[in-house]
């Protein structure tokens, strides 16, 4: 898909005329087209994915928009710490003699931090590329569709905050400031890691998804370095340029989110092909991009409601005399910042301030801060990153934990499918390539006697007709026989209810769980089949936690080109499990929900299960359920 598209997008931006532009959309929805088309039906009741016909950001290979906007955004993050902590060194007291030099060790520590930060960035980037390579098709849409969804909430941040950085709206964050700066020129170099590094460490983890894209990186250290630019440049003029430069920098923002989250929703609603959208692309297309321009307009609306009452209280607040603010002076200082003192107050603060300093020199003199004691004081202290609010950071901090796990997720999955490719042909070559020709399981009558011969003929010449292909097991009483007919329907999505339960309960919830309505397993053969469960949350559970995000946690066709988790179970545990039960519906001839290649339908058999079986028959209601292997049970 990549492949394809970079053509496209390469062809589409070497092509100046109108034309050649919609026959470059044309030719990238021919591509995902091809690319969903091979993909099988979930199952047989729900339809195939909608295929993409309306790109309204053209794809490129090369291009991750969350990897740019988080490349600008850490630009501005970090640029921004750094003023911030030339301001606090300055302001300090602690530091008035030094104050230079203070500065100087700030540059270089934020220098190697952000050069280790990128070093780490780069190689993990390599590492997660090579370790996803071979990925799930539909798992790429998702991811490229969750790109754009990050970057479009990252645009509508910058939309928001760049004209409250310019000085348009009110900044009720005025009041954050350094409080970290360090008693000596250690700790300050260790502060300045630690709030720099919580930085990075916040994009790397939003940043791993989507990795393995340099020039995204590049081009949004291209745009963080313009924002910012465009801030210095606003901040230096007046009120008029300020709204000059913070407007448009808005609305093109603003826009440019809105049509990234209608995308990304579009990408993503392309391989969950449900809902109330799942007929009509150019209904959600609008729907999702007027919901986020109407979310963004309320955000600037309420942004600029609250400077104009801000403005106004502050206006009202300076025509009063000083000593009758009482309450409403105590609201305004707490919001602008400003801590008006007085003469004999400020003499006492001076004081306390110089007695403080002798105290910290005394006791830097007698003892030494490690790095562990800093880290200690930082990790239960107020935050000192300036760019983010509490609340603004624990959402970052959430995100990028659930950005690790869809990653770890994608590495597991991945491996795991390789795997499954490799022992796909040899365990059906050994368990179905010559099933007719083997052993099979047969018997005397019906709920008879059940025993295994060498051959069809072998049986045939002892008087017993064959019930399926394959040695009998433990699922090769009259009671699970029938059971392999009656649950036909649905015995894959109940025994996958069951398979859920080991996540939590344990194997013996899910043995007990096979041996209930609606399923009814004997002991022994529920014994095998929960072998087989424990067999495939070992070896399968990337592949199931990835089928969750990709919608196909229902879809139980097995083939070696859509690697689902029943595909994964086939290739990792039926060697074992088909001799443990003996029967199962490929053996006994009985079409499922599964479909299955003809060459794997056992075709020797002298019964047809759905005259014993059948709804119509009145002997499924006599049967009387024998768990022994081969009962003398002459009930029907």
């Amino acid at each position: 898909i990549w492949v394809l598209t970079s053509t496209t997008a390469s062809t589409a931006a070497s092509t100046a005329t109108a034309a050649a532009s919609t026959a470059a959309l044309t030719a990238a929805s021919t591509v995902v087209t091809t690319a969903t088309s091979n993909i099988a039906p979930y199952n047989n009741t729900m339809p195939p994915p909608i295929t993409p016909h309306i790109f309204m950001i053209p794809d490129n290979p090369n291009i991750s928009w969350a990897t740019i906007m988080l490349a600008a955004l850490i630009v501005i993050d970090v640029s921004t710490q750094i003023g911030e902590y030339h301001s606090a060194v300055k302001k300090s007291p602690k530091w008035s003699h030094d104050a230079r030099a203070a500065c100087k060790a700030i540059n270089i520590v934020a220098l190697r931090v952000v050069t280790v930060g990128m070093i780490i960035v780069v190689f993990s980037a390599l590492i997660v590329t090579r370790l996803t390579m071979g990925m799930d098709s539909r798992m790429v849409l998702v991811l490229e569709g969750i790109s754009r969804l990050e970057a479009a909430y990252l645009m509508a941040y910058l939309s928001v905050k760049t004209p409250r950085w310019i000085g348009v709206y009110h900044s009720p964050e005025k009041h954050r400031y350094i409080q970290h700066v360090g008693e000596g020129i250690e700790s300050l170099k260790f502060n300045v890691r630690y709030s720099i590094g919580q930085y990075f460490a916040l994009v790397y983890c939003l940043m791993l998804p989507f990795t393995g894209r340099p020039i995204s990186a590049l081009l949004g250290f291209s745009v963080g370095f313009i924002i910012e630019w465009l801030i210095v440049f606003a901040r230096k003029g007046d009120e008029k340029r300020c709204m000059r430069v913070a407007s448009p920098v808005a609305m093109v923002f603003g826009f440019l989110a809105s049509v990234m989250f209608a995308d990304g929703c579009h990408y993503i609603q392309v391989v969950w092909g449900s809902g109330l959208w799942r007929n009509s692309e150019w209904g959600l297309g609008i729907a999702t991009f007027f919901a986020a321009s109407a979310a963004i307009l309320s955000s600037h609306l309420f942004q600029l409601q609250r400077t104009v009452k801000m403005t106004a209280m502050k206006r009202r607040i300076s025509t009063h005399d000083k000593e009758e603010r009482l309450a409403t002076s105590l609201i305004c200082s707490h919001l602008f910042g400003s801590n008006a003192l007085s003469q004999s107050q400020q003499a006492v603060l001076k004081k306390e301030m110089e007695q403080s300093q002798n105290d910290n020199e005394e006791d830097k003199s007698n003892t030494t801060q490690t790095v562990w004691s800093l880290f200690k004081e930082r990790m239960f202290t107020r935050s000192d990153l300036v760019m983010f609010s509490r609340f603004e950071y624990c959402i970052g901090v959430l995100v990028s934990v659930a950005s690790l796990f869809v990653v770890i997720v994608n590495i597991g999955a991945t491996k795991q499918m390789d795997t499954v490719r490799k022992n796909f042909h040899k365990v059906h070559d050994t368990l179905y390539g010559h099933m007719d020709q083997g052993p099979v399981c047969g018997f005397n009558k019906i709920g008879g006697a059940v025993s295994t011969f060498e051959s069809s003929d072998a049986a045939r010449s002892a008087g017993y007709k064959v019930g399926h292909c394959g040695a009998c097991g433990q699922c090769s009483t009259w009671q699970d026989l029938r059971l392999q007919y009656t649950t036909r329907k649905y015995l894959a999505k109940e025994s996958a209810r069951c398979a859920k339960k080991s996540l939590i309960y344990g194997r013996d919830a899910v043995h007990d769980c096979l041996q209930e309505e609606p399923i009814g397993f004997s002991d022994k053969c529920a014994e095998c089949w929960t072998e087989d469960i424990i067999c495939a949350r070992s070896h399968c559970a990337f592949i199931f936690l990835q089928s969750n995000m990709i919608n196909t946690v229902s879809n139980f066709q097995v083939s070696e080109d859509i690697i689902t988790s029943a595909t994964c179970e086939e290739a990792m545990c039926e060697l074992a499990f088909v001799p443990c039960s003996g029967a199962n519906r490929r053996r006994m001839n009985i079409t499922s929900t599964i479909a299955r290649p003809g060459q794997q339908q056992c075709s020797i058999l002298d019964v047809n299960w759905e005259n014993v079986f059948g709804e119509n028959n009145p002997k499924t209601v006599t049967m009387i359920k024998d768990p022994s292997v081969g009962g003398e049970n002459d009930e029907l």
